[in-house]
Order: structure tokens, then C-alpha cells, then sequence
């Protein structure tokens, strides 16, 4: 059968991943493509995209189309986040981007992310997924929590912090350090206490986290303990390992000593302290002890949705 694939455009990046169906009917990844478009930032004084943000989004859409061709696609689904949903000319790029590309953006609410993120995460933990299960997805611009049991959603909720939000608005520009962390860390508490209040009412059976952000830090612990790790999932990540790469990062007072740390991604460096505080956050807000890492979140979602009707 045909591969289906799934275009995330996120508040930090663009992502295609196209997925096969293999004969034992199992799903595989078969191409994987990122563009670093930083759709955030490129928001203007009136809440729209810059044209130069416009453009990096056109331009990765451009070159996924080309893929989905060589790769012959059977459906896709292209969906845009946190950025899109707060540009003033969101829609307008919509149209422009159907109309140059041919590639159809869904601008996603908060509830659908994270519902696409607890699918993903639910596909990606398999017969380990059961009880009740915290899906927490920090992204770029946004942080999705919802609580579900089985195919039940149970309690989601939708913040517009995102790990690019809190290091452009919370913690400044360089030198970032322990000072504008503990800052950071108050208004974080007073931001998430209405969300943590409501899925708290549920049972959490186990507290997963999702997104780029957390495998990093999952990574970086690893690194900081001598070990070099990639793979992440389904990696436990205690809240002293947590803190300990929060310290790290609030060290580093800028992107030189940020790159140093063991096992950092350059492409995060600049931002993944805010992401990291607001995982503490919400765990200490819970009470939570530790995070289950998933590699699997959003775009597994979508795909898992795409291949049910193969």
C-alpha cells in the first residue's frame, strides 16, 4: 500500500515523517525531514508571521511536497500548532501555501494536539499504556496536558507557553542564570496552577511526556551521568535528573557554554531551559516524581488515524 505521511508545523519546527504499513502490519518510519523555521520568532508588533517567516514555512512546505511525490503518498495530513493558531495572518498563509505547494495546512486547536499527542503516545507505549495516563506535549508555543484512560479522554487542557515563549518572555537574553530561572520558575507556577488543578482531579496511573524538548533533556541527563544515549523512549526521568539539567543549562550564561554540555542539540540550545521549567513545573504542581519519556507524540497521532483507514 501506499505510505501515508503527516507534516507537523510547530512553533520551533517543521516536520514530515512518512510512514510505511510492513507485511506483519506494523508501521515504519521510512523518511524523516526537519526544517527549523522558528515561526515564533518570526512574529510581528501586530500578532502576524513576518514575510520572512512566511517564507521559511513555504519553503520547507516546497521541499515536503517534493518528497511526497518520490515517495508516491497515498494521504497526508499537514498540521500546523501554537504559531499558526496566534498569527493574525494564519489563514492567509493557509491559502498561500495550498495554492504553491498544494500541501492543505489544518491550523489545530489546542484540544485536537493534544488529543493527536495521547494517541501518538498510547500507539508508542503499546501493551504498557494502561490505566490512566497524564500525556504531557510541550512545544514551541504551546503546552498541551490531557489525562485519558483507554480510548477515553478524560480532562485536556491547552496553555500558551511553549519552551520558546518562556526563554523569549521569562528568562531574556544572555546571560541567562539562576536569577531569571527562579523568576521564570514563580510565573511558571502561577501560569499552570489552573491546568494542573484540572487534570489533577483525574487518577494518573503514569505521567508521560512528549515533544523534542523532553527526549533532550532525557539525553542530557544521560550525558551529564557519563552515558550517550538516543534512544529515549520509554526512559524514566526523575526529578532530581530533571533539576540537575535545569542547573546545567542555567550555568551556561550563553550559547557557547549551552553547546558544551554533553549530549546538547544545537538546535535547541537557545530554548531548552524554558521547556525544562515548565515540565518541572507541572510535575511539581502534580506532585509527580518522575516523567516517562515517549518518543512517539502528535505526528505518531496523526498517523496512527491515517493508517486506521488503510
Amino acid at each position: 500500500m501506499q505510505p501515508v505521511a503527516v507534516i507537523d508545523i510547530g512553533s520551533n519546527s517543521m516536520c514530515l515523517l512518512v510512514v510505511a504499513r510492513l507485511r506483519d502490519g506494523s508501521l515504519s518510519a521510512v523518511a524523516k525531514h526537519k526544517h527549523v523555521a522558528r515561526l515564533r520568532d518570526a512574529v510581528d508588533a501586530d500578532g502576524n508571521l513576518t514575510g520572512a517567516g512566511v517564507e521559511r514555512c513555504l519553503a520547507a512546505l516546497r521541499e515536503f511536497a517534493r518528497v511526497l511525490e518520490n515517495w508516491q503518498v497515498g494521504r497526508v495530513r499537514a498540521v500546523a500548532t501554537a504559531a499558526l493558531r496566534a498569527a493574525g495572518n494564519g489563514e492567509t498563509l493557509v491559502e498561500l501555501a495550498a495554492r504553491e505547494t498544494g500541501i492543505h495546512m489544518d491550523i489545530i486547536s489546542g484540544a485536537e494536539e493534544a488529543r493527536l499527542a495521547y494517541l501518538g503516545v498510547r500507539h508508542g507505549l503499546g501493551a504498557t499504556a494502561a490505566g490512566a495516563i497524564l500525556c504531557a506535549d510541550v512545544g514551541g508555543g504551546s503546552s498541551e496536558l490531557l489525562v485519558g484512560d483507554g480510548g477515553a479522554v478524560l480532562e485536556s487542557v491547552s496553555t500558551p507557553l511553549g519552551a520558546l515563549v518562556v526563554a523569549r518572555t521569562m528568562l531574556g537574553p544572555d546571560p541567562v542564570g539562576f536569577a531569571q530561572v527562579e523568576h521564570a520558575r514563580g510565573l511558571l507556577r502561577d501560569a499552570f496552577v489552573e491546568a494542573a488543578g484540572l487534570v489533577g482531579r483525574h487518577r494518573i496511573d503514569l505521567a508521560v511526556a512528549t515533544s523534542g524538548t523532553i527526549q533532550r533533556v532525557a539525553r542530557i541527563a544521560q550525558g551529564l551521568g557519563g552515558r550517550t544515549v538516543d534512544d529515549v523512549h520509554r526512559a524514566v526521568l526523575t526529578m532530581p535528573q530533571l533539576q540537575m539539567v535545569i542547573d546545567a543549562l542555567a550555568t551556561a550564561e550563553n550559547q557557547e557554554s549551552r553547546l558544551k554540555i554533553a549530549s546538547m542539540d544545537p538546535q535547541r540550545a537557545d530554548n531548552l531551559l524554558g521547556g525544562a521549567l515548565i515540565f518541572e513545573a507541572i510535575a511539581e504542581l502534580l506532585g509527580l516524581k518522575s516523567w516517562t519519556v515517549s518518543m512517539d507524540g502528535l505526528r505518531m497521532g496523526v498517523v496512527s488515524e491515517l493508517a486506521a483507514a488503510w
